[in-house]
């Protein structure tokens, strides 16, 4: 990452432990690449190599494909943003450092018929289901999400996010827009709230932070009064400070360590457990199956909304919801639910709701 780091002697079973993890977090090109730049045996890298080499290939083709994507849109005049990895994989040394499962981009909500009308006829991308916040395309090697709006069914951050094109301006490219910096770094943090609260955190988001803080040019106080109004500035602040122990050597404190505790505990997306504990930070037990039973009216209609575009009365969207469960797919997912939920462990929940209460989440 250029920094100015002392160099760490790791014995042959420790590189092979940090290549384990590192691939379990998404960051192996990293970890090999570093390694290797100090001299470790390339019997120890060795068996890292096509796994490697086929993620940083798959960047390559997600490059490619991101290229054909932004000159359709442009062609049809259709304004559009970058998001995610997208964006941020521009931060590192090599872009091909900084993997993505996907290429997500957000249009207007207006314009998504066109786009994906347009995607398919132009491209290989063909549309495969419509989820909460984006239309799902997949092509031969690359999963696409266009986005028509970057909520998160989270009543802190939604208001926000929902005005996602009021800090957007023209990045010079004919209809590609970017985010101001402020509201890209609050997009990124309010994205760590969400996988938080919902499984954990791997080590990729704090870098993605870490650089956006580093290499790009942002204002304090605009940003802090973003995540203000969302309730994240606690959360904000505890997140940089754990980048700065990892990437400039800060001393850990109580708060940090117990954050990167839950980080590496699971993959990239953290672990099953802590996010049954994330579920149930407001209810617990019955009472969040209950929730998910019965959830709140403009969470539902967001969910199940009508294609005829009229307002329907609460009944008609919980039998909507209900109707859903009978595939045996959504039936599975709601059995693993209840599962994890009333087998989570008491002294886990209790952990998880004091590191809620120190993020301020």
């Amino acid at each position: 990452m250029g920094l100015d780091v002392p160099a760490l002697k790791l014995s042959e079973e420790e590189c092979t432990s940090l290549l384990r993890i590192a691939r379990r977090q998404s960051i192996l090109s990293i970890a090999y690449r570093g390694l290797r730049q100090k001299g470790v045996s390339q019997s120890v890298l060795k068996d890292y190599d096509q796994f490697r080499l086929r993620t940083e290939y798959q960047s390559v083709q997600h490059d490619d494909a991101l290229k054909r994507i932004c000159a359709v849109l442009d062609e049809k005049k259709i304004p559009y943003v970058l998001l995610k990895g997208a964006v941020l994989r521009h931060l590192y040394p090599d872009p091909v450092l900084r993997s993505s499962c996907d290429i997500d981009v957000l249009v207007h909500e207006e314009d998504i018929d066109k786009a994906v009308t347009v995607l398919e006829a132009k491209t290989d991308f063909k549309k495969e289901k419509k989820l909460y916040h984006d239309i799902s395309m997949v092509s031969s090697r690359v999963h696409l999400e266009l986005h028509f709006n970057i909520k998160e069914d989270m009543d802190n951050i939604d208001p926000l996010l929902s005005k996602v094109w009021d800090y957007a301006c023209s990045a010079g490219e004919e209809t590609q827009y970017s985010m101001t910096p402020e509201f890209q770094i609050f997009h990124v943090v309010a994205h760590m709230d969400y996988h938080f609260l919902h499984g954990g955190l791997g080590i990729r988001p704090f870098l993605d932070l870490w650089l956006l803080k580093n290499k790009t040019q942002y204002d304090e106080t605009v940003l802090e009064l973003l995540l203000s109004d969302c309730r994240l500035l606690q959360f904000y602040r505890e997140c940089c400070y754990l980048s700065e122990v990892w990437l400039e050597g800060s001393e850990p404190t109580e708060t940090s360590q117990m954050v990167e505790d839950f980080c590496l505990s699971g993959g990239v997306f953290g672990n099953e457990q802590f996010r049954f504990a994330g579920k149930q930070k407001d209810k617990r037990g019955l009472r969040y199956i209950g929730s998910r039973m019965f959830p709140p009216k403009h969470q539902v209609k967001e969910f199940y909304r009508s294609e005829d575009g009229k307002d329907h009365v609460l009944a008609y969207y919980y039998v909507k919801r209900w109707r859903s469960w009978l595939s045996k797919e959504r039936r599975s997912e709601f059995k693993r639910q209840v599962n994890g939920v009333m087998k989570c462990d008491k002294k886990y929940q209790d952990a998880a709701d004091e590191l809620f209460k120190r993020l301020g989440l």
